[in-house]
């Protein structure tokens, strides 16, 4: 398995942020009974699916755990973008 490109992972980065950013202007624009009885038809449509997957679950971690080694990733969490990460100069460790 090859592992994706830069530029591939960071259209998917901004497609799920998108995603997230939506998904939390829809749920604070309706009532609680609203999007937690869409929550719960969700959830309940997975359980009832969870037999037409195409992979058991140890196929899936698998699949994971093998990607994870090639693209030479550690485990947890990706990378902080450089633009959050704190700036230090060499004098502060002088």
């Amino acid at each position: 398995m090859i592992p994706p490109d830069n530029e591939f992972r960071e259209k998917i980065r901004k497609d799920r942020i998108s995603f997230i950013i939506r998904s939390t202007e829809w749920v604070l624009s309706v009532p609680n009974e609203v999007w937690s009885k869409k929550q719960s038809e969700f959830i309940n449509s997975q359980f009832q699916n969870r037999k037409s997957y195409p992979l058991t679950k140890s196929q899936y971690l698998h699949m994971i755990e093998t990607a994870r080694r090639l693209s030479d990733r550690r485990k947890g969490s990706p990378p902080m973008p450089e633009r959050f990460r704190k700036k230090v100069s060499e004098e502060n460790y002088l």
